[in-house]
């Protein structure tokens, strides 16, 4: 979602009056991803094809961008690309390649870095617009000179779940929530799947998709999502639930285990049966105390409060 915005922001944000010289024009590949290890460099190119009933002059210069922000920045210290011709003539109906140069920065740590090459036309007061240019995307991937071969390789990422509510068997829902840190400089698209069963496996896990859209997690980012489960089974009032996750990066095939236990409600129902328990036993006492009460009531006594009774009876008459 976050290159498609980029896409739009570099393809279609200009002025209208630049419309019918640069609307129809089209620039290939529109995103270049390259991975270099410390120390490379590497040659790229474009093309571009000028689509207009008329001969175009454009400029190719070389930005930073941040896709976090939608920022385009000419800061030379944040610009790993050169381009040695940076003036083209392009007549009509013309395709033409045009080649750069990705030079990382001298110490740049591993990670992911973004610029563009935005071809802008010169128009005939000379004056040159960054807001009428179309652009490619260069996303750069750092890595050690060890995984060259291997390709992008990062562990610095963390995944935590947390037990937000066990909720009550058939009531309520039991409540998760998972958190994803990006704690290297690679942008990350974490995927994983979370499975929730009991310990005896007495029935199919519920099973929870992680990042289904695909988000971009950038660097220092964390990624979190709420979870509801409401399917119960009758096995997990006296068995506790497990929760695995197998969470990846997006950039290798390893993989995170994480793995929390829900405890089964036995002590609940443990404490409930001892108060029904004592309840009973205590109502028992109570009748039995009256009942004895009663009892132990001396006949004088009672006689007493018959003649007192048929008194007040008579009285009252």
């Amino acid at each position: 979602m976050k290159f498609l915005k980029v896409l739009l922001t570099l393809l279609i944000i200009y002025p209208l009056f630049f419309a019918s010289s640069i609307s129809a024009n089209t620039i290939s590949p529109a995103i270049n991803r390259v991975r270099l290890a410390q120390g490379q460099r590497s040659i790229a190119s474009l093309d571009f094809q000028n689509s207009q009933n008329m001969d175009l002059e454009i400029v190719a210069t070389p930005y930073a961008y941040n896709p976090k922000t939608d920022e385009i920045s000419s800061d030379k210290e944040d610009i790993f690309l050169r381009v040695d011709t940076d003036t083209f003539n392009v007549k009509r109906d013309e395709k033409i390649n045009i080649k750069y140069e990705i030079i990382p920065i001298s110490n740049l740590s591993n990670g992911t870095y973004f610029n563009i090459i935005a071809l802008t036309p010169v128009m005939e007061n000379q004056d040159i617009q960054i807001n009428a240019s179309i652009s490619q995307l260069i996303i750069l991937d750092i890595v050690d000179t060890n995984n060259d071969v291997k390709g992008i390789v990062t562990t610095d990422y963390s995944t935590n779940i947390q037990l937000v509510n066990r909720g009550i068997p058939f009531l309520t829902p039991l409540r998760l929530k998972y958190s994803i840190t990006n704690a290297s400089n690679y942008v990350l698209t974490p995927q994983g799947r979370i499975d929730v069963f009991n310990e005896k496996n007495t029935y199919k896990p519920t099973y929870i998709y992680v990042n289904k859209e695909e988000q971009h997690l950038y660097p220092e980012e964390v990624l979190e999502d709420n979870i509801q489960i409401n399917s119960w089974h009758i096995s997990d009032i006296f068995t506790k639930r497990i929760v695995l996750a197998q969470i990846t990066n997006g950039l290798d095939s390893n993989s995170q285990s994480i793995e929390v236990e829900i405890r089964s409600y036995t002590i609940e129902i443990a404490i409930i049966l001892t108060l029904l328990l004592l309840s009973v036993i205590l109502s028992k006492y109570v009748i039995q105390k009256k009942t004895k009460e009663k009892e132990n009531i001396p006949t004088g006594n009672k006689q007493k409060k018959k003649k007192q009774i048929n008194r007040v009876k008579k009285s009252s008459g």
